[in-house]
């Protein structure tokens, strides 16, 4: 009996492999770290982080294998060198020329993530569980991760001359990918 279920299982495997019927499947994560430091020294002169997730050898292994983005974090470290805002990030699909200014980004973009609440002076060191929390773009970025894969981020703040640096910064997904 042990060996009919052995030539079962070896023929019934061959079979599947024969039919180009082999699935293989499974989570992937990538990882763009930004340039450090950003540096964000007024509404008139924002930096705006260009993404292109071909240039991650893990991404474009497996660009056309992606079937969901499980999870998704905006990490660093976001220290205030001006007056107390909320820093919001904001995503521009088509990134085209770099935007410099607060109101072509929020013109041309869509609010991903934020706002997250920065005293003057204050440092926050942004982790995994803190940056799910901040998200409410989710949708936006997952479209641009399972497209072309080439965006651009700009933090923002919300209140008038507001200053601020990102060191350490990097965006993660989780992928699920199939055959």
């Amino acid at each position: 009996m042990k060996q009919f279920r052995f030539w079962a299982s070896t023929l019934s495997l061959a079979a599947l492999m024969s039919a180009g019927c082999f699935l293989v499947s499974g989570q992937f994560t990538v990882v763009f770290n930004f340039d450090t430091p950003i540096t964000v020294s007024s509404p008139t002169a924002v930096f705006g982080q260009l993404i292109d997730l071909s240039t991650v050898d893990e991404y474009n292994d497996n660009k056309d294998k992606i079937d969901t983005v499980s999870d998704l974090a905006l990490l660093g470290q976001f220290t205030n060198t001006g007056v107390a805002t909320t820093v919001e990030v904001w995503m521009v699909a088509s990134p085209g020329a770099p935007l410099t200014t607060d109101a072509a980004v929020r013109a041309a973009g869509t609010r991903i993530w934020g706002p997250m609440t920065l005293d003057n002076g204050a440092t926050a060191t942004i982790g995994w569980d803190q940056s799910a929390q901040l998200f409410v773009g989710r949708a936006e970025l997952i479209s641009e991760i399972k497209g072309d894969g080439e965006f651009a981020l700009y933090a923002l703040g919300t209140t008038g001359t507001y200053s601020f640096t990102i060191e350490n910064g990097a965006l993660v997904a989780v992928i699920s990918a199939g055959q």
